[in-house]
């Protein structure tokens, strides 16, 4: 079970600590960035402009505290430097101590503050020292205990107390005070336990008993301690009874608060209990509502626990209090919370309660959502997402793109979601016509462009595209650059445009500078790579490797890829012309691409051939699906990467007769067998000659070895139908049986 996810307030923790956490579309999904365009965040460096309206292409894959600040913009509010300031934006965070630290670090959570006030008086009564875990679990799942503000009472009132002594110095009743506190906390931390085994019940620690002849000021000060240590031992029965006791007494310092905390105590009986029964729960909070707001007119905290007893009650109705309140109030300094408050409970929202919703926030950030997945395992082309979006879509279409003066805003999602065909020639039009100041300009002119690409629209694109870097660029993030160049490779109309095209610079979305020195010159994203191996033939790949402007870290890769298909594909001219090239620093094989040049043409040169390849298995042929997906040699797709929602277009400048020759290609290299499956014939074939060769016993090792781990994700084949087994062990025993005294044979104990 995953941990939950702390809060950054004491009330928030309190409410919310025992939500189940799905995957987070505001955060902590467990995706990894795209270094050249973040699919999730502004880089910080950009933030300040973008809050204020430079949005450049807003992605729906964005976390939603900045979907939050581009519908505000995009309304003419746009947030001021001071007023994202005041968010003190994390990530995907509002607000401070949003992450594991604020736990387990003893300077941000208040108790190592609390152990430096407490020692000078603990050395004057010979107190020993005490360790202070703030963390309790529930069911293995995490939560704070004990909070920032409960060590920063204990402190004031620890020296307040100290002053009511003869002469206004410490005594005895002080020395008693100081003992009970140390009771109350030590209830923070869980006791441990097996995980896995049930967990035990708590055992309240409780201050020690006061003598009847003590202060009254000790008296008061006790209850209300015996009653904080059953709250932090979840003892919340006797916690409230002795929380209301404290309330009732007219003479209590702590009378307003034993009030607040006997609520607080329903509330944690009802959020953290989970055996009891649902309507118990709703009882609990609302009988807690109902007291909050007798103290909420006079004290704030219980104003503020309020609203998040409401969101447990109706989460649904909470959030459209917040969303209203988000777009029709001013910037104030509640604004933090509410959002903060609206992100969190967004999370446990299912996608089509958003698109749905009658709040247009709510309802926007849904729709820029529709096509983005929850989570590191769900694919766009998903059943579940791809209702979302045909949901989207008719919602957009039938209510929010009818409001003239908003028209901008909705076409902003309609835009994003869209596939190739799907818009009408008035949308297209409207769209076109939102003018350049609008801070979604950037982004409805780039899916314009996109969607140009994909309805064979690509010269029209190019133009656009070149109109708007020309107009644009200067004011755009590294970000936004680097996705108009992305479909600038598409729509050009020449090889020197593509390779300009081709370079990106990175998304400085990670603080610090880069470990090794400079990033280097020229780098590309996998959109090059992708379309290069999915859309060249092979003669249109000898053109760019002679090109002057591909990037230099590609000469390498791209001679290497053209290399294994030239061996494959039979393609003796190809490999001699690359032999040289790629045999450069391959010391311990570079006598076989010398075996290849000297070979006779047609089998001798296909035997040097598989030599080379089982010799080297980093030689690939970078094959790529009809899906944009990565595959080796008759492996399934590798990981969890997901396929491209709208397949790419080849690059405009390629001919038709390239573009065929491709695709032949492609054919032939999407139905390779297993790497080992493809090599191991010619190898067996001559194998079984017993050559007095020393490369054949080295061959039969490699190949043995290659068929271990050969494909970490399976492949679409079962295994009885795979036929590397058998050639594993037709290796393994031609190598023992025909060169039995070789070290090769030595070092191969098992086959397969």
């Amino acid at each position: 079970m995953k941990r939950f996810r702390i809060l950054p307030s004491i009330i928030a923790a309190a409410l919310f600590a025992a939500l189940p956490q799905p995957a987070l579309s505001s955060g902590g999904d467990g995706f990894s960035a795209n270094r050249f365009a973040s699919e999730f965040q502004v880089a910080p460096g950009v933030l300040s402009q973008f809050a204020g309206g430079n949005l450049g292409v807003l992605p729906g894959t964005y976390w939603r505290v900045y979907q939050y600040m581009a519908y505000q913009a995009a309304k003419g509010r746009p947030l001021t430097p001071q007023q994202l300031a005041a968010l003190e934006l994390d990530r995907w965070h509002v607000g401070k101590a949003s992450d594991w630290d604020y736990s387990y670090e003893a300077e941000k959570n208040g108790s190592g503050a609390w152990l430096k006030e407490r020692a000078a008086y603990a050395r004057q009564w010979g107190l020993a020292e005490v360790k202070l875990d703030v963390m309790a679990d529930v069911d293995h799942a995490s939560y704070v205990n004990c909070h920032a503000d409960a060590f920063k009472q204990a402190a004031l009132t620890m020296k307040a107390r100290a002053q009511l002594g003869a002469g206004g110095k410490p005594d005895q009743w002080h020395k008693a005070w100081l003992q009970g506190q140390d009771a109350v906390f030590a209830n923070c931390e869980e006791p441990a336990y097996q995980y896995g085994s049930p967990q035990p019940k708590r055992v309240v620690q409780l201050p020690p008993a006061v003598p009847a002849n003590a202060p009254d000021w000790l008296k008061a000060d006790q209850a209300y301690q015996v009653a904080a240590a059953h709250f932090y031992a979840r003892n919340f029965d006797a916690a409230r009874k002795q929380f209301l006791a404290v309330a009732q007494d007219g003479k209590s310092p702590w009378r307003t608060l034993g009030g607040y905390l006997a609520a607080r105590s329903l509330i944690r009986s009802a959020t953290l209990e989970q055996d009891g029964k649902a309507p118990d729960r709703a009882a609990k909070l609302a009988l807690a509502r109902r007291e909050l707001e007798a103290l909420a007119p006079a004290y704030a905290p219980a104003r503020q626990m309020i609203s998040l007893v409401d969101a447990r009650l109706d989460p649904v109705a909470r959030i459209a209090v917040l969303a209203r309140r988000l777009e029709q109030e001013p910037f104030s300094a509640e604004t933090p919370r509410l959002l903060s408050d609206y992100l969190v409970l967004l999370d446990q929202q299912p996608r089509s309660a958003m698109i749905l919703a009658q709040e247009p926030l709510t309802a926007w950030i849904g729709s820029m959502q529709a096509e983005a997945p929850l989570d590191v395992y769900e694919s766009p082309n998903s059943k579940e997402v791809q209702q979302a979006r045909a949901q989207a879509l008719s919602t957009l279409r039938a209510r929010w793109l009818k409001q003239k003066d908003d028209g901008a805003i909705w076409l902003a999602p309609l835009l994003t979601l869209a596939h190739a065909g799907e818009l009408s020639e008035a949308e297209k039009k409207a769209a076109a016509a939102v003018p350049a100041k609008h801070p979604l300009y950037v982004t409805l002119q780039y899916h314009l462009a996109r969607l140009a690409i994909a309805e064979k629209q690509a010269a029209q694109a190019d133009k656009d595209i070149d109109r708007l870097m020309a107009s644009h660029g200067k004011a755009m993030s590294v970000a936004t650059s680097n996705r108009y160049l992305a479909l600038k490779m598409f729509s050009a109309g020449s090889i020197d445009e593509f390779l300009k095209a081709a370079p990106r610079k990175p998304d400085p979305v990670e603080a610090g500078e880069a470990i090794d020195s400079k990033p280097a010159e020229g780098e590309t994203d996998e959109d090059f790579g992708r379309s290069v191996y999915r859309h060249f033939p092979t003669s249109a790949l000898r053109v760019l490797l002679a090109h002057p402007r591909l990037p230099q870290q590609w000469q390498r890769q791209l001679e290497e890829t053209m290399l294994a298909r030239a061996l494959i594909f039979n393609d003796e001219a190809t490999a001699l012309a690359l032999l040289d090239s790629v045999a450069k620093g391959r010391k311990t094989t570079e006598h076989l691409y010398a075996r290849y040049r000297k070979a006779a043409s047609g089998a001798e040169r296909k035997l040097a051939g598989a030599l080379i390849l089982v010799n080297t298995p980093e030689l690939n042929p970078s094959v790529i699906d009809a899906q944009g997906r990565s595959r080796n040699w008759g492996c399934r797709s590798g990981g969890l990467e997901q396929p491209e929602a709208d397949p790419a277009q080849p690059p405009r400048y390629l001919s038709a007769e390239q573009r065929e020759a491709a695709g032949k290609e492609q054919q032939l290299l999407l139905k390779l067998p297993l790497r080992t499956e493809f090599i191991a014939p010619t190898l067996l074939a001559w194998a079984r000659q017993k050559p007095a060769d020393e490369e054949a016993p080295k061959a039969l090792h490699f190949l043995v070895a290659s068929t271990r781990m050969e494909c970490p994700y399976g492949t679409d084949k079962e295994e009885k139908d795979q036929l590397r087994g058998q050639y594993s062990k037709e290796a393994f025993n031609l190598l023992h049986k025909n060169y039995p005294n070789s070290k090769w044979a030595r070092q191969t104990r098992y086959f397969f």
